[in-house]
C-alpha cells in the first residue's frame, strides 16, 4: 500500500509538472485562436458586424443528390433573429412553399410542406436545428467564441489547397467540433468544417464555404455558400439581397401557416 502511495505521489506531480509545462503553450494557441476571431470580426464591420440582431435575405438555392444532379434553381427567403430563430421559406411558387420555423429559445419547432400543411418539428429535426445554429457564422463569431465553456486550439495551416488558411477548433462541452479557416490575406472566414451521422449511422464531414464577399450596411457579407457533405457537393447558396436589423418579432417565428 505504501508503494501504491509512493507511485500515485509520483504520477501526480508529473500530472503538474506536465501541465505547468504545457499552459503556456496552450494558452499561446488559444491566445492566437482569439486573435484570428477578433481580426475577422474587424474584417467584417467590427461594430456593425457585432451589432446585428436579425437578419433578412432572399436569393437561390441549388441542392445536389449523390450522384451531382442538380435540383435546379429553388428560390428561399430567410428570416433569422440571432441567436436563436429562424423562418426558411423555400420554392418557386407560393402555395407550394416548404417552411422551417424554429425557435429555440422555446424548444419549438414546425415544418410547413407545401400543400401536405403545418406539422410539428420531431426530435431529429429539432436537433438539426439547434446544431445548424450552433454551428453558423453568425453564432460562432459572435457569441460562441467567446464562451469561456468552449475551448480554441490554434491548429495551424491547412493541408493541400487550404494551406494558405489558418485553421482553429472550437470544442465545446458536449464534445462538439467546429473548424474554422481564416484567410491570412483578408483576415475573413473562409470556411466551415464540421460532422454528423448520416442516415447509414456513420460520421460525415460537412464544410461550408464563404466567398463573394461585399459590405452591406457597413457588415462585410458572402454572397455565395458552397456546402459539401461527405466530400459531396451538397448545395449552393447565392443570396441577391440582405437586410440588417429589420426589427423581426419574436411574434414572426411561430406555427406557420398554409398561404391562401
Amino acid at each position: 500500500m505504501k508503494g501504491d502511495g509512493i507511485m500515485f505521489g509520483r504520477r501526480a506531480a508529473l500530472v503538474l509538472l506536465a501541465a505547468a509545462l504545457c499552459s503556456p503553450v496552450c494558452r499561446g494557441e488559444e491566445d492566437r485562436a482569439r486573435r484570428l476571431f477578433e481580426d475577422a470580426i474587424a474584417a467584417m464591420g467590427g461594430d456593425a458586424f457585432l451589432g446585428v440582431k436579425d437578419i433578412v435575405s432572399e436569393g437561390r438555392y441549388f441542392t445536389f443528390d449523390r450522384y451531382g444532379a442538380s435540383s435546379g434553381l429553388i428560390r428561399f427567403t430567410d428570416y433569422t433573429k440571432l441567436p436563436d430563430k429562424s423562418r426558411f421559406e423555400l420554392g418557386n411558387r407560393k402555395k407550394e412553399l416548404e417552411i422551417t420555423v424554429f425557435n429555440l429559445e422555446r424548444d419549438e419547432g414546425w415544418v410547413l410542406e407545401g400543400q401536405k400543411g403545418t406539422r410539428d418539428a420531431n426530435a431529429e429535426e429539432m436537433k438539426g436545428f439547434r446544431a445548424a445554429a450552433n454551428h453558423s457564422l453568425e453564432n460562432i463569431f459572435r457569441f460562441r467564441y467567446r464562451d469561456p465553456l468552449n475551448k480554441l486550439f490554434y491548429l495551424g495551416a491547412g493541408a493541400g489547397k487550404d494551406a494558405s488558411l489558418d485553421v482553429v477548433k472550437l470544442i465545446d462541452p458536449e464534445n462538439d467540433e467546429i473548424l474554422v479557416y481564416f484567410d491570412r490575406a483578408s483576415r475573413l472566414p473562409v470556411k466551415l468544417e464540421t460532422g454528423r451521422l448520416n442516415d447509414r449511422g456513420l460520421r460525415e464531414r460537412l464544410t461550408s464555404e464563404f466567398s463573394r464577399w461585399h459590405t452591406i450596411q457597413g457588415v462585410n457579407t458572402p454572397l455565395r455558400i458552397d456546402g459539401t457533405a461527405g466530400g459531396r457537393r451538397a448545395f449552393q447558396q447565392f443570396i441577391t439581397k440582405i437586410t440588417y436589423n429589420n426589427g423581426l418579432q419574436d411574434e414572426f417565428f411561430s406555427r406557420p401557416e398554409p398561404p391562401k
